[in-house]
């Protein structure tokens, strides 16, 4: 049996080495050792997510947590298309450089789940997400290499002066993008 030894790691690191084991077996099953109960709660959470068995035991300091992967199938409609509507370069109120860290965290997990939405569509300051200086544009540009369809409002680019930095995704109008919104099967808002 794989053991996975995630003790110390991020929260993200703990999903990618335990995605990276699962998605490159049929069926199997692995040991995941972490030693705090918030990599605990996420282990389980994920992994009752992806429809797989669990057990766990608890000893002093370290949980060790048995997933099986047999024949499962996801909890979630893999048929529900959805998109996402960013109008801001940060993610909730109060401190900027927190909300900027926190949007750039959203798009990372956001590149590590399984189902990416079919747009993203950017308005208002959202758009500073582009410059080159924002942390987050890495992760955008390799949701944009994944497929996902990226729609720039174009009079927010001018405001913002940022016409230029755009070397990716789809500068559009405001009737484009409400036609994405209308034809979105869930839009969910940032």
């Amino acid at each position: 049996m794989k053991e996975i030894d995630c003790r110390g790691l991020p929260y993200l690191k703990i999903i990618r080495e335990i995605k990276k084991y699962f998605n490159s077996i049929g069926e199997g099953e692995a040991i995941v050792i972490v030693n705090s109960e918030l990599g605990r709660s996420n282990v389980l959470r994920y992994a009752a997510h992806k429809g797989y068995q669990l057990d766990e035991e608890n000893e002093e300091n370290r949980f060790l947590i048995k997933i099986e992967k047999r024949g499962c199938l996801e909890v979630e409609d893999e048929g529900e298309i959805f998109s996402i509507l960013i109008t801001r370069e940060k993610l909730g109120e109060g401190d900027d450089d927190l909300g900027k860290i926190l949007m750039n965290e959203y798009f990372e997990v956001l590149n590590e789940y399984d189902k990416l939405p079919k747009e993203i569509l950017f308005l208002n300051s959202a758009v500073k997400l582009f410059h080159k200086d924002s942390m987050a544009m890495e992760e955008i540009r390799l949701l944009y290499k994944k497929g996902v369809n990226l729609l720039i409002n174009d009079t927010s680019l001018e405001h913002y002066n940022l016409t230029d930095q755009i070397t990716f995704g789809e500068i559009t109008s405001m009737y484009d993008m409400v036609v994405a919104m209308k034809r979105a099967k869930k839009l969910i808002r940032l």
